[in-house]
């Protein structure tokens, strides 16, 4: 959930964009960073598995798991991803996907999952939407379930839960 005082007006839609796009900006660089400054990180969940960094360019980052696989991650995919998990305010197992079949598809989620279990869940919770309060004019006030690849926002009010677009709800400041 976003702390309420960072939103600059009461627009769901305006603190939206613009903060989405920062805080998946924000979070890029701090993992990038993690990763050239340690340049070997254990994923905390997962107390045997490590990720080393191998080299950026400006359109890919290059992490190997040590006498395992090596992947070259497109960094747009990698902030889609970070968007993702954003818009569903909770990171995605990570046991699973390792012990997923191998196809090329599934080796490159697996290294974009791997890189965002680098930071922990709480780091995405703060800069997530879900959980903020919102209101709407005649359901009044519900609490942000998740944001779909649409941008269409789930939204639980008291009576019921509503998918609506960002300019239908306003956001609930202070308290």
């Amino acid at each position: 959930m976003i702390d309420p005082n960072l939103f600059t007006s009461s627009s769901f839609s305006e603190n939206f964009q613009q903060l989405e796009n920062q805080f998946v900006e924000e979070l890029e660089h701090v993992i990038i960073a993690n990763l050239m400054e340690k340049r070997t990180v254990t994923i905390p969940q997962l107390k045997d598995e490590v990720v080393e960094f191998s080299g950026k360019t400006n359109f890919k980052i290059r992490i190997k798991r040590p006498n395992k696989n090596v992947w070259s991650v497109p960094l747009q995919d990698f902030r889609d991803a970070i968007r993702k998990v954003l818009r569903k305010g909770k990171l995605s197992g990570v046991e699973e996907v390792l012990k997923a079949p191998h196809n090329h598809r599934e080796e490159q989620e697996k290294a974009i999952l791997l890189l965002l279990h680098i930071l922990p869940e709480e780091e995405f919770r703060r800069r997530s939407f879900v959980g903020n309060r919102v209101v709407h004019p005649t359901l009044g006030e519900g609490v942000v379930m998740e944001i779909t690849e649409s941008g269409n926002v789930v939204v639980q009010f008291p009576e019921r839960t509503v998918k609506l677009k960002p300019g239908f709800i306003q956001l609930k400041l202070g308290a």
